[in-house]
């Protein structure tokens, strides 16, 4: 069947927003952490909120097809609420990034929350029915972040709990405050793209789910290539694993949710391994 023009033109700016997503990721991302000091943090704050705005449009875009890009209700009320409560975050934590609320960063990645849920609204955008069954998937999600967030800092675990004194509960607020703030970092930028658009489009384009999966992940893994150099396991072993693990979550599930409660526990876990060393030098 032919297809229409309109039709043309919707599939030509999705495809449009996904490159330029793509572009963020990729390049833009590499080229801010070779070539800008780390203490200008003014390009990552680009990329955040490029990233969630182009996220937001493109789920506005699509909102009559959403179940194809994986975004049920539960992903779509992740995407909405966790990026804006991270900046609230940052502010608790007093850090200096452009990201902290009430910076203007901050304040237009509120904006642009609030915009797409106003946007959807008006549109008489419908959400599914959260069933059991997405219940039991997310709890599978958090379960598989949770075993993987153990194995990957084992000695860190078994320290809290052969010394559990060691971890006052400053520490452990600290710390499930930090595994709240990578729920929406990491996983609100890439499971919508990697595991989402990047697998509706390679669908449009008629390829199997076998190869998207395994496509998925090799870019995945190839947006992180600054791990490569330091870090040999993680990128060449973890990082794919992961990207692997995500897209069997989003594939098995339909839905990115399961995905982003299992990234943002994996990478929340890095930051438990930090605080148990400093925890047992500074004897709390």
């Amino acid at each position: 069947m032919l297809e229409t023009p309109s039709a043309g033109r919707h599939r030509q700016i999705f495809w449009s927003v996904l490159g330029l997503l793509l572009f963020l990721r990729i390049p833009y991302t590499l080229a801010i952490i070779y070539f800008l000091p780390i203490e200008n943090q003014n390009g990552a704050a680009v990329y955040e909120v490029g990233t969630y705005f182009l996220t937001a449009f493109l789920i506005w875009w699509e909102r009559e097809n959403l179940a194809n890009l994986h975004i049920d209700t539960t992903a779509l009320l992740f995407i909405i609420f966790l990026r804006p409560i991270q900046t609230l975050i940052l502010a608790y934590w007093k850090v200096e990034t452009p990201l902290v609320f009430p910076g203007w960063p901050s304040l237009l990645i509120w904006i642009i929350a609030i915009g797409l849920g106003l946007a959807l609204w008006q549109s008489g955008f419908k959400s599914t029915r959260i069933s059991f069954l997405t219940l039991a998937w997310l709890s599978f999600g958090l379960l598989i972040g949770a075993v993987t967030s153990i194995a990957e800092n084992f000695s860190s675990f078994q320290s809290m709990v052969t010394h559990p004194r060691a971890f006052s509960s400053a520490v452990l607020l600290s710390t499930s405050l930090n595994l709240f703030y990578h729920l929406g970092f990491a996983p609100i930028n890439e499971e919508p793209l990697f595991r989402g658009f990047l697998w509706a489009a390679l669908r449009q384009l008629k390829w199997k789910d076998g190869w998207i999966l395994v496509f998925q992940a090799v870019l995945f893994t190839s947006a992180h290539v600054y791990f490569a150099g330091q870090y040999l396991f993680m990128f060449w072993v973890f990082i794919p694993a992961a990207a692997l693990l995500f897209g069997w979550l989003t594939l098995r599930s339909r839905s990115i949710a399961p995905a982003v409660l299992a990234h943002g526990m994996i990478n929340g876990s890095v930051y438990l391994w930090l605080v148990s060393i400093l925890s047992a030098g500074s004897g709390l």
